[in-house]
C-alpha cells in the first residue's frame, strides 16, 4: 500500500495549485508518508510515480513553462469515475496519515482484510499478468488453488470485488478479495479483451450479483422522508422520479432486479412497496409474509418445536438465486 500511499501524496500535493519538482520535494521532505525520511524525490521516481497516477487513477499530470506541475483536468477527481471512486477512497486514508490529531474524529466504515491484494490485482491490470490464486467462496468446504486474469475491480458494500476470468473454468466470474488465500503473479501474459468495458459491464446492475440476469422496469413507491435519501443518493443511474406527492414518491429503473438490488429495497421496509414487475410485488409479498410468520408464536418463550432451517432450495424459491460470483 505503500506506493498508492505516495501517488496519492503526490496528487493532492500538486492539486493545491501549480508547484515546481523544488516545491514537490520541499513538501515530501516534511511529509508523514516519506517513510523513509528522504530529503526529495528522484527525478525518475517522481515520473514514474506520474505515470502510475495516470494510468491508475486516469489523473494527469503536466508541466507548464514555468516549470510548475499541474493536474490537467483538475474537475476529473470530482467525476463518477470508477477510478475516481478509488482515488478518493485512498485519499481520505492520505489525509488520515497527515491530520493525526484528527484520527479519532472522522470515522469510517471498516474493509475487510481483501484490501491487502489490491496492489496485486491493479499491478496485475497494469502489466496484463496472470495471477495463481487460492480461493474459498463462502459455499465451499476447501480452498482451490487456479488461475485468473483480472479484468476490473469494484468495491460494493465495504468489500473489494475483482471481475476476472478463469482459463480453466472458461468463465468470467466475480471474486471477493475477502475470500482469497493467496494471490501470487506468475510469469503468463494475457489480454483484455478490447470490447470489455468495465462501466458497461455493471450497467444495467446494481451490485455484484446475477450478473446474466437482463434488465427490465422496475418501479417502487416510497413514504417521502425516505424518499429523500435517493433524491441525494440515486440507487442507480437509470432512477428516474416519475411521481411525487405530498405523502409519498414513485421511482423508475431500468434495471437487472438481482439479489443486490432485491435486497437493497428490502432494507427499507414497510415504507416501500414494489408497483412491478409483478413477479417481484408477488416475491416481496411472499417474502414478507414469510417473515410476519416468525413473529406470530410471541406468547410462546420458546421457538416452535417444528421449527427448522430453510434448506438451501427453500431458501433460493424466497431469496433468489445468486449468480455469476464465487461466494
Amino acid at each position: 500500500m505503500y506506493l498508492f500511499e505516495c501517488y496519492i501524496w503526490l496528487v493532492n500535493t500538486i492539486a493545491r495549485g501549480p508547484i515546481t519538482l523544488a516545491g514537490i520535494n520541499d513538501k515530501w521532505a516534511r511529509a508523514s508518508v516519506n517513510d523513509y525520511k528522504t530529503d526529495s524525490i528522484a527525478e525518475c521516481t517522481f515520473h514514474r510515480w506520474k505515470n502510475c497516477v495516470q494510468l491508475l487513477f486516469d489523473v494527469t499530470i503536466k508541466c507548464n513553462s514555468h516549470g510548475e506541475y499541474y493536474i490537467e483536468d483538475g474537475e476529473n477527481l470530482r467525476s463518477e469515475n470508477w477510478r475516481n471512486r478509488m482515488f478518493q477512497l485512498f485519499a481520505m486514508n492520505s489525509l488520515l496519515k497527515d491530520s493525526k490529531e484528527l484520527r479519532d474524529r472522522i470515522l469510517y466504515e471498516r474493509i475487510p482484510s481483501g484490501e491487502i491484494y489490491l496492489t496485486t490485482v491493479v499491478e496485475s491490470m497494469r502489466d496484463n499478468c496472470v495471477l495463481e490464486m487460492t480461493y474459498q467462496g463462502f459455499a465451499k468446504k476447501e480452498p482451490s488453488t487456479f488461475l485468473v486474469e483480472p479484468y476490473c475491480i469494484k468495491m460494493f458494500k465495504q468489500r473489494w470485488y475483482m471481475v476476472a476470468h478463469a482459463p480453466g473454468k472458461g468463465k468470467t466470474l466475480i471474486y471477493s478479495l475477502d475470500r482469497i488465500h493467496a494471490l501470487e503473479p506468475t510469469t503468463q501474459r494475457y489480454k483484455l479483451p478490447k470490447d470489455f468495458d468495465a462501466e458497461f459491464y455493471f450497467r444495467n446492475h446494481y451490485g455484484v450479483s446475477d450478473m446474466d440476469m437482463q434488465p427490465e422496469e422496475v418501479e417502487i413507491k416510497i413514504e417521502a422522508y425516505q424518499a429523500n435519501f435517493l433524491h441525494t443518493l440515486p440507487l442507480h443511474s437509470s432512477q428516474v422520479e416519475v411521481d411525487r406527492q405530498e405523502q409519498f414518491s414513485i421511482f423508475r429503473y431500468y434495471i437487472a432486479p438481482s439479489f443486490d438490488f432485491r435486497q437493497e429495497l428490502y432494507k427499507h421496509g414497510p415504507v416501500l412497496e414494489v408497483l412491478k414487475p409483478q413477479w417481484l410485488r408477488e416475491e416481496f409479498r411472499k417474502n414478507l409474509a414469510y417473515q410476519l410468520s416468525k413473529y406470530q408464536e410471541e406468547q410462546e418463550e420458546e421457538p416452535s418445536s417444528d421449527w427448522r432451517p430453510l434448506t438451501q432450495e427453500e431458501h433460493d424459491q424466497i431469496f433468489g438465486r445468486q449468480t455469476e460470483i464465487e461466494f
